[in-house]
């Protein structure tokens, strides 16, 4: 009795999805390291450094620019606090909860992107409107020896020295 062997087409779909099946996990696997690693997408390990210079031009409005900043960090990624003499936090926020606002639009503190890149980058500004009519600063009309303090927020490092607020 001679026997012929027949190629099983049906035997062959199931051994090629278990292949495939494998290879789709460990690619899965290797992204998920590498994005909670940080290697993808992800913040710097290590916090920012970065220096800030505030300026007045002899109105109200205080302008804080950014003069170092490495690396660069998103909007998202950073925590800024405007302290009264006491060191107490007057107002604070998330980045980009002011980005792209201008005085008169509900916000006594904006963050000028100068260079649209949605990174706090060298160049860029925080402007503040103490006594800004509906905001948190509307009692507040003069901002003299108050500091700015910005904060890296995944790992809650300071991002350089405070920055004192004088003419």
């Amino acid at each position: 009795m001679n026997r012929r062997i027949i190629n099983n087409e049906e035997a062959v779909s199931p051994v090629i999805a278990v292949i495939l099946m494998v290879a789709i996990t460990v690619v899965m696997a290797a992204v998920l390291y590498a994005w909670l690693g940080g290697i993808i997408g992800g913040s710097p390990k290590s916090p920012p450094t970065g220096s800030m210079m505030v300026e007045n031009d002899g109105t109200d409005v205080w302008k804080v620019s950014i003069i170092k900043m490495n690396p660069t960090v998103s909007i998202t990624s950073v925590h800024w606090y405007l302290l009264d003499i006491s060191d107490f936090t007057q107002v604070d926020g998330m980045v980009s909860d002011i980005y792209g606002f201008k005085s008169g639009e509900g916000k006594a503190v904006t963050f000028v992107d100068n260079d649209f890149d949605a990174k706090v980058s060298p160049g860029d500004q925080f402007v503040i409107y103490p006594g800004e009519e509906g905001t948190l600063l509307e009692a507040y009309d003069d901002l003299e020896d108050y500091s700015f303090r910005m904060k890296f927020d995944p790992t809650g490092d300071t991002i350089g020295y405070d920055t004192e607020f004088t003419n």
